[in-house]
């Protein structure tokens, strides 16, 4: 009763503030009149973004391209609500509304946020997000307990490579930019037969990145990235279409992110790696040949190595640099490196039916993935090596049922079962095996052609798995792992996240304005949070369950053309969040607090102006406020408040770009630790900082044909 009255009162204030501004602008424009289609996919049917009865965002290959960016981590400041870290040489863990996970060293990861590309599920493989050739990135925010089960408690990322054509295609992308770096692709489509279409891309990224290693003298955050992807697209009988999608994907960066000092200025001797090699292959097939429904059977499989490493350390220990390597030199300095090497296979399966009418959808879903890791560590006599094992098989059906001219009731259901099966070389053996519901209701009413207001309840979850980070670190020299550790923390329990969500979607008569609204209210029960073990320089991760949290906010995004020449598009996100009964290990109390990676607002304002019909100008400035970089300690990142710049010129068949990204040279983190790591203070307790993307620039030109 309690958690319904909070979520009443936090709606109806946020409701109470959107409806007079909703009035003022669509009460004049009761016309009906066709919308310009937007197609997303994230509720089993493509539909325009402004008939979703959820709060999402869309990027654009043109938005993507007016940023320079070729990662996703460059594009999400652009959406309400959506966070990064990166621990990696990459931003790859989001948050969504301020559920997500942060990083990941020994523990096979459940993700709060989902990632499909082309229909093929990556997550937990966040370092595949690479842009070229991406007509569009879907941003889906709340639990998406309905379709993606347990990848997409906190929302799902969709990513969408472009169509094959059969007319004959071409696009040439070169680019080149500070920091030494410069990126090529191409990208060719054409049809094979009158019933067949394929298209193939292939791009590579190469940058010095932005540290300098004093003591190697070179650069050690390196990125080396390569995507290629082929697609074929054939219509082989009057009523069987199918789609194949393969995928390469090639990374070799370095990882070198952590100083003493908090600068970019790094005098480590042993820097490490984030690489990842990934073979993908989807398959999707669509039978239309019954009368009441089409059937469809999607098939995909990744195979992966990845390996993650870094100098523990951060420092030098060569008595011939007695400067850059005082910290190593130290009586008290000590030297060690941790080396992850992973194999990750992952099969799926998804049979569906679609009701031709579009009224009703049901599945079967299942999903295997096998995780070994061997993990190299200086203070082990010996590699760790475990294998985890998990595989979950759901039933999901959704239903949309009229209840009026201009009202429509939307059901889903989810049920899943998830099960893990892990052992290790230290001799645990551990079992996971839960059920888990998950499901969706809304309410949809078409006020007239251009505005929907909609109201939702949805469930969405995540499952339990094992701490094998505390498991495999249980030998480690110097930390004090008792059994009464052990007993109460190899596994975590799932966790169940309740939303309510009250959103308005609408444009003007002229489609000068679009705007989008959405209030929420989530409640995170058995809420599962990071916490650490810390004993002098060595420390172990773990997850465990609190008792429970709220999340609670208000989403804006549109975009207004004021004139013939000038578009401006904003986002704005308002996120209020609390920990409720958290204790660490420490015996630090979190219970009030707010949650790791939550900032109170976010915001994303450009500005485009069209100077003739080819050349052009855009401004943005986003940012967002303070927030916890973690849920065990109570050190923040600052707020942060970026400029970013382009100029382009757009020609029938080419076009060029100048572009820059974060103009003034803020400095902004992207992850951060409390602890000591420098024997030249005694190991004084500090908070250290990964610095993000500094100010860059470059220049890009594209031929399509």
């Amino acid at each position: 009763m309690e958690l319904s009255n909070k979520m009443n009162l936090r709606l109806s204030l946020i409701t109470a503030a959107i409806l007079p501004l909703l009035s003022a602008s669509f009460s004049a424009n009761a016309d009906d009149s066709d919308i310009e289609k937007i197609v997303v996919t994230g509720d089993f049917q493509r539909e325009t973004i402004q008939t979703l009865s959820a709060s999402a965002s869309l990027l654009s290959e043109e938005e993507i391209s007016l940023r320079g960016a070729s990662y996703l981590d460059e594009i999400l400041g652009s959406a309400a609500n959506v966070n990064f870290t990166a621990g990696a040489s990459r931003g790859r863990f989001i948050q969504i509304r301020g559920v997500g996970l942060r990083s990941q060293f020994v523990d096979p990861i459940n993700p709060s946020v989902g990632l499909v590309i082309d229909g093929i599920n990556y997550s937990g493989l966040g370092g595949s997000s690479l842009l070229f050739d991406i007509d569009q990135v879907e941003i889906y925010r709340g639990p998406q307990g309905t379709r993606f089960g347990a990848d997409g408690m906190a929302g799902m990322i969709q990513m969408q490579s472009a169509k094959a054509t059969s007319d004959p295609s071409l696009k040439l992308h070169l680019g080149a930019g500070t920091y030494n770096s410069h990126e090529a692709g191409l990208a060719v489509s054409t049809g094979l037969t009158d019933d067949t279409t394929a298209r193939v891309s292939y791009f590579g990224r190469k940058s010095d990145g932005y540290v300098d290693n004093l003591y190697l003298n070179e650069s050690t955050q390196n990125q080396d990235e390569q995507v290629a992807r082929f697609k074929l697209n054939s219509q082989l009988t009057k009523n069987l279409s199918t789609e194949l999608n393969f995928h390469y994907i090639d990374i070799n960066n370095g990882y070198d992110a952590f100083t003493l000092d908090n600068s970019r200025n790094s005098v480590a001797d042993e820097p490490g790696q984030d690489n990842q090699k990934s073979y993908a292959l989807g398959i999707a097939n669509t039978y239309t040949g019954f009368d009441a429904f089409d059937i469809s059977l999607n098939l995909s499989a990744i195979d992966s190595e990845l390996l993650y490493s870094y100098d523990e350390d951060w420092v030098c220990n060569d008595v011939n640099e007695p400067q850059l390597c005082a910290a190593g030199l130290h009586p008290w300095g000590y030297s060690s490196t941790d080396i992850y090497n992973r194999d990750r296979d992952d099969q799926s399966a998804n049979l569906q039916f679609n009701d031709k009418a579009g009224n009703w959808v049901a599945g079967l879903y299942y999903q295997n993935r096998d995780v070994d890791l061997e993990r190299q560590y200086t203070w082990l006599a010996n590699p760790f090596a475990s294998t985890y094992e998990t595989s979950n098989i759901a039933m999901y059906g959704q239903v949309a049922t009229p209840v009026g001219p201009k009202t429509t009731l939307i059901t889903g259901l989810r049920v899943e079962q998830y099960q893990g099966d892990y052992t290790d070389s230290n001799g645990f053996i551990q079992e996971t095996d839960d059920v888990m519901l998950g499901g969706k209701v809304a309410l949809e009413y078409q006020v007239i052609d251009r505005t929907m207001i909609y109201a939702s309840i949805t469930r969405g979850y995540k499952a339990g798995g094992i701490n094998s980070e505390a498991l495999a670190k249980a030998k480690d020299e110097g930390l004090n792992l008792d059994a009464n550790f052990f007993q109460q923390h190899t596994s975590f329990d799932p966790e169940y996240l309740w939303s309510g969500e009250f959103g308005v979607k609408g444009s003007s008569l002229d489609d000068a304005l679009t705007l989008r609204l959405a209030a929420f209210y989530m409640h995170r029960d058995d809420i599962q949070l990071k916490a650490w073990q810390v004993e002098g320089q060595q420390f172990t991760g773990y997850v465990d369950n609190a008792s429970s949290g709220s999340n609670y906010g208000l989403e804006i995004e549109g975009n207004y053309r004021l004139t013939d020449n000038l578009l401006l598009t904003g986002s704005a996100g308002y996120l209020d969040t609390e920990i409720d009964n958290f204790v660490t290990q420490s015996g630090l109390n979190q219970d009030g607090r707010e949650q790791a990676q939550s900032p109170k607002y976010q915001y994303a304002f450009t500005a485009r102006y069209n100077f003739t019909n080819a050349f052009y100008a855009m401004v943005g400035i986003e940012g967002k406020d303070d927030y916890y970089f973690s849920d065990s300690h109570n050190s923040k990142a600052p707020n942060s408040n970026l400029v970013n710049l382009s100029f382009g010129y757009d020609a029938d068949m080419w076009s060029v770009r100048a572009w820059a990204r974060n103009v003034f040279d803020e400095a902004v983190p992207t992850r951060g630790f409390e602890f000591g790591n420098d024997p030249l203070d005694g190991y004084e307790t500090h908070t250290y900082t990964q610095l993000g993307e500094p100010r860059v620039a470059g220049i890009t030109f594209t031929l399509e044909l």
